[in-house]
């Protein structure tokens, strides 16, 4: 690696770092930060169109407006949808927690209202933006995306290598297929001695697009993990994930995570 890549790896580790511990807290893991995407129109910053999206525009606003209602929503539900606006001024909207996160403890709420903050941070200026957290997952664009069916990778973490037995590797692979394969609910979870499993679908799937979407999910669990102690893959509408022998946390996986999601390699 020449100087100067090695200076910027040095940067981005340090900026990485600083981005985990601003939106991750130890006592609050459903904070964890995954993925973030801002949706930037398509027009050039001199064009009279750009003002269309600034802050303090009609279409901020309702943006803000929808933010709200998801974050109030979040209060009693682990998901919804909300569409605020009129023709050309119009955003669309949905936040999806866990749905082992209880709205009774306020979990749900106040990792939506975590994520609301943060695109309201990041995204100033653009026509939509999608934020993935440990707990939750808010998106919001200004054209119809609510029950499109959408397999695009967004996020994956994997644990570290096991060096166990093929017995072991065929029981979590069972493990993991036994919840994938519970076919006509969204949140579908196995909990076994010392390991379990998790698959979930945001509430706006068909039955039919939420299978396949948690099938592809697997099957890039498998290819981008391969033999570990836990693993999880989070595709546009759904993710799979597990974990096995006590595994817990992210540790430094969690920054390592992130730069490979900006395509930075470290020596």
């Amino acid at each position: 690696m020449s100087p100067i890549n090695t200076i910027i790896a040095i940067s981005v580790v340090i900026a990485a770092a600083s981005l985990i511990r601003n939106f991750s807290s130890p006592s609050d893991n459903n904070t964890f930060f995954y993925y973030h995407h801002c949706t930037q129109p398509k027009y050039f910053r001199g064009s009279s169109f750009f003002s269309n999206y600034l802050p303090g525009s009609s279409y901020d606003s309702n943006v803000n407006t929808l933010l709200t209602s998801l974050v109030n929503s979040a209060n009693v539900f682990t998901y919804n949808h909300f569409t605020v606006g009129t023709y050309g001024k119009t955003v669309h909207g949905m936040h999806h927690c866990r749905s082992d996160l209880s709205t009774r403890s306020d979990d749900c709420a106040r990792c939506v209202a975590q994520a609301a903050r943060i695109l309201q941070n990041l995204c100033g200026g653009a026509s939509g933006g999608a934020l993935l957290l440990e707990g939750c997952f808010v998106e919001y664009e200004n054209t119809k995306f609510l029950g499109v069916a959408n397999k695009t990778l967004l996020a994956r973490v994997c644990g570290t290598p096991w060096g166990y037995s093929s017995d072991e590797l065929t029981k979590t692979s069972k493990m993991v297929s036994f919840v994938v394969d519970a076919n006509s609910v969204p949140y579908r979870a196995w909990i076994g001695k010392g390991s379990q499993a998790v698959a979930q679908c945001t509430g706006d799937l068909s039955a039919s697009d939420c299978n396949d979407c948690l099938k592809e999910a697997n099957k890039q669990l498998k290819s981008l993990c391969g033999i570990t102690a836990w693993g999880e893959v989070h595709l546009a509408k759904c993710y799979v994930r597990y974990w096995s022998r006590g595994a817990t946390g992210h540790g430094t996986n969690a920054l390592l995570f992130y730069l490979n999601q900006i395509d930075i390699i470290l020596p």
